[in-house]
């Protein structure tokens, strides 16, 4: 990096150290915890680092202990049934607002975003009250069907959980090709006889296919890696992400941890996989007409398509409408709603909130910071030089992105528990794992951002005599702002009820938000979490609209 950089700049010094710096970063807060995570994993517990102390014993488990064994088994059931039930949802609602002219379009894809706003793990509790032993369906199936539905503690309720709670990431994702698809290709279709039928199964869903793969893979990895849902509706049930929590927590072995986190990986990049063999056939069209999809009007495809539309984003809106409900009740036994409302919730835990949350803002607030003045650089590093080390660049930066932020948590805990680099404890720790997690969001908006400004520009500023670092500062940073800004806004929100990395990292001292809502969730203070909840979810809703109104982009643009 340094030398593309310094090629760049003509070894101004100003680049030189900018460049220095960066290197620095990558390897000790990229590159290190993930390869000592990794060395980790092929030791016995307590052992020192050495080349005789090198096992295959930590994977051997997987062979002989049944809980291991169970809990891959069912980290593999759980993804990939919410994977498949995200697809089924997802994929007919993103064509019903793509290829439909519904009604209220604009306001479907606002809400849609707001499952990916609250974290799952607020919502997974809501399916207790409405799925639970007394809870609202459950009552109503009960006194009028005569049929009480299974419990929802086990992998059928975690894999609803985690697939309306990421449904939307591939919802996004296909509406948005599904929305700008050239009709001519259907149109040619149309007019040879082909049936609408016909056309969706033989065109429509084959352009739109590496874009539905590639949500799928995002709800995979999602599901994958979440600590909160399957810690919260998995009763008995482990997955991978809990029991690396136990076997840390609970049995303070952070090697065993290690090698369940490169499992864990190992099925990531078996995702990875599939996906590359799905879009190994590539689909494009033949004409280069900038026409966007032709909607259809009639009755009974706008009755059909708003009926599912609305019915899926209830059902998905659902757990956090009843999170706001539950934070005002003041008394809910065996009713179908609460027999008493007010505030005394709120005024329990006024001061929890405003302290977490300050910690939340705070640790989020400089992560986003880090994660703008690397990203900008590495980005502008990437596109703007010619060397041959861009791909790893690149593959530095977007491997912490696909990983599970428990794995992220247990590289953190494995390089930084000891001397000279002794982070545990601190507010740095934190700071550091959400910078590694997030950084690819900046580095993404920045490159694309990039490479769309014409490099005759910073040639100009050259040749009038400007610095490396006054062109990046009065030209570049000002072209760059919009697609940064709408980049920070999407970190900084997403990293507010960020847990799977924080339920391993955080301190007494910096307790964010997340975890006192888990603490509460845990100790069955149901109401009081939902009024947590609530205030983290409002307010990160209200920071995502101002910086939508500040980067002129709509919420769904920016989580796409």
């Amino acid at each position: 990096m340094s030398a593309v950089l310094s090629r760049i700049a003509g070894r101004d010094p100003i680049a030189l150290a900018v460049s220095a710096v960066a290197i620095v970063i990558a390897l000790l807060f990229l590159v290190y915890p993930l390869v000592n995570g990794l060395l980790l994993a092929f030791l016995p517990n307590g052992a020192d680092m050495a080349w005789d102390n090198l096992t295959l014993a930590n994977f051997g488990r997987f062979f002989t202990a049944g809980s291991y064994k169970r809990a891959l088994y069912n980290s593999i059931l759980t993804s990939g049934g919410a994977t498949l039930l995200a697809a089924a949802l997802g994929v007919p609602m993103a064509f019903a607002v793509a290829r439909v002219n519904i009604a209220c379009r604009s306001l479907v894809l606002a809400l849609s975003v707001i499952p990916l706003i609250a974290p799952p793990f607020i919502g997974a509790y809501a399916w207790v009250m409405i799925l639970g032993n007394n809870g609202i369906v459950t009552q109503l199936m009960v006194e009028y069907l005569g049929v009480r539905p299974p419990p929802i503690y086990g992998a059928w309720g975690v894999t609803i959980a985690l697939a309306l709670s990421y449904l939307p990431y591939l919802f996004l994702m296909v509406q948005g090709t599904l929305a700008a698809g050239d009709p001519a290709i259907e149109e040619a279709a149309r007019m040879t006889g082909a049936s609408a039928w016909r056309i969706v199964r033989t065109i429509t869903l084959p352009l739109a296919m590496p874009a539905i793969a590639a949500g799928m893979l995002v709800v995979f990895i999602k599901s994958l890696g979440d600590f909160g849902v399957p810690s919260i509706l998995g009763g008995e049930m482990q997955v991978l992400p809990t029991l690396i929590y136990y076997q840390i927590n609970g049995f303070f072995n952070l090697n065993a941890g290690a090698a369940i986190a490169i499992v864990n990986v190992m099925l990531t990049v078996a995702g990875l996989g599939l996906l590359a063999l799905v879009n190994r056939r590539g689909v494009s069209t033949l004409t280069g007409s900038s026409r966007g999809a032709v909607r259809s009007s009639g009755r009974g495809a706008r009755l059909a398509a708003n009926a599912l539309v609305w019915v899926v984003l209830v059902l998905a809106l659902l757990p956090q409408l009843l999170v706001a409900l539950y934070s005002f009740s003041l008394r809910w036994g065996d009713t179908l709603l609460p027999s008493s409302y007010g505030l005394d919730n709120y005024r329990d835990v006024w001061t929890e909130a405003f302290q977490t949350m300050g910690n939340s803002v705070v640790l989020s607030g400089l992560a986003t910071i880090a994660c703008v003045l690397f990203g900008a650089i590495t980005a502008y590093a990437t596109v703007r030089g010619r060397a041959v080390s861009k791909w790893a660049i690149d593959l530095t930066i977007m491997l912490p992105f696909v990983l599970p932020g428990l794995v992220v948590g247990v590289a953190y805990l494995g390089a930084f528990n000891s001397r000279p680099l002794l982070l545990t404890g601190t507010a740095a720790i934190l700071v550091l794992a959400y910078f590694t997690r997030r950084v690819a969001f900046v580095f993404r908006s920045a490159t694309t951002a990039i490479a769309q400004i014409d490099p005759k520009i910073e040639e100009a500023s050259t040749i009038c005599g400007a610095s490396w670092g006054f062109t990046m500062r009065r030209v570049m940073v000002p072209l760059l702002a919009p697609g940064l800004l709408a980049a920070a806004i999407l970190v900084f929100a997403t990293l507010i009820g960020e847990i799977s990395a924080t339920v391993l990292l955080y301190s007494a001292n910096w307790k964010p938000i997340s975890i006192a809502i888990y603490e509460r969730v845990l100790g069955n203070e149901l109401a009081r979490a939902s009024a947590l909840g609530t205030i983290c979810n409002v307010a990160t809703l209200l920071l995502i609209l101002a910086g939508s109104r500040l980067a002129g982009r709509s919420m769904s643009d920016m989580f796409r």
